[in-house]
């Protein structure tokens, strides 16, 4: 299944890599250099999997996370993060990450794990709110 992914990360070398390798694999992929260039892109389009980095400049991987929770509850977030703390997953945890992936990436095994955890989420929730929506269409609400 294709899916519609922002990376979003400071360092552009990582965006790149990751952003081709979401590419091949079918997907439709944007990136952005931090936080606020991502909140500016999930204005502008509709996003099934945000992967971020946790520590970047202005807007950092967390701030991210909170907004999107509030804003856009279905967006999955997959963070990518090569400072790894008890504290630090757990902040992440609560501010709405879906999964977490350590850099250096190697060989993106671990990312297309959690991509496709994520996707098979998404389609969950989905087949929820079409049974919903019906549900209630045939109630006449």
């Amino acid at each position: 299944m294709a899916l519609s992914i922002l990376v979003v990360d400071d360092d552009l070398i990582i965006r790149q890599v990751v952003s081709r390798h979401l590419s091949l694999l079918g997907h439709a992929v944007d990136h952005a250099g931090n936080g606020i260039e991502a909140l500016s892109a999930t204005d502008r389009k509709r996003y099934d999997i945000v992967v971020t980095d946790l520590q970047m400049p202005g807007m950092d991987g967390h701030e991210l996370l909170t907004r999107l929770r509030q804003d856009q509850p279905l967006i999955r977030a997959i963070v990518m993060t090569s400072y790894v703390s008890l504290d630090a997953i757990m902040a992440c945890l609560r501010e709405g990450a879906f999964s977490f992936v350590t850099k250096p990436l190697g060989d993106c095994a671990e990312l297309d794990r959690c991509i496709e955890q994520a996707a098979w989420v998404l389609n969950d929730w989905r087949s929820h709110l079409v049974k919903l929506g019906r549900m209630k269409q045939g109630s006449g609400g």
